[in-house]
């Protein structure tokens, strides 16, 4: 894959780097390569050639990269594919909310929730940046709201709770 410069790369510290979400077990990208070629010999063999459409953009989204970072401008997501790349911005000024959350398949990491408007962005951080986001993102606007995910999670199931015993 070819590599390009960041475009957050010129912006002053503090800058977090996201982590990958998820850890792909060792199958998942052989078994993609393997669907690509079912999908390629489906495409050639049937007399429905949407499969070798759906080949090619398997085929991009496994090589597709993604990169995400929290700066002073806010988060900022770049997708690097073969054929383009897209850059995604969500200033500070635009962002409703900042929830966080322990991963609870890894200890020294902390899930964060970004809402702007109506969408919600999912990353993965190193628990030691959490204050420094926490802190940045009160700095850059003064009316984010920062949640607790883990307090949150335990008062909606204590709600759902009551609502049963009311049944």
């Amino acid at each position: 894959m070819r590599r390009t410069v960041l475009p957050w790369e010129s912006v002053p510290d503090p800058m977090y780097h996201a982590r990958p979400l998820v850890k792909q077990k060792k199958w998942v990208r052989p078994g993609g390569w393997v669907m690509v070629a079912f999908l390629l010999i489906g495409g050639l063999m049937t007399r429905w050639k949407v499969g070798l459409v759906f080949a090619v953009l398997y085929a991009l989204a496994l090589v597709m990269e993604k990169d995400a970072a929290v700066t002073r401008r806010g988060l900022e997501i770049y997708y690097q594919m073969q054929i383009t790349t897209h850059y995604d911005f969500w200033p500070w000024s635009e962002l409703y909310a900042v929830t966080h959350e322990p991963d609870p398949k890894d200890a020294s990491q902390v899930i964060l929730y970004f809402t702007r408007g109506d969408r919600t962005k999912r990353f993965c951080f190193a628990k030691e940046d959490l204050n420094g986001i926490l802190k940045l993102a009160k700095q850059q606007n003064r009316d984010i709201r920062i949640f607790d995910g883990a307090d949150t999670r335990a008062k909606a199931q204590e709600i759902r709770n009551r609502n049963k015993k009311r049944r």
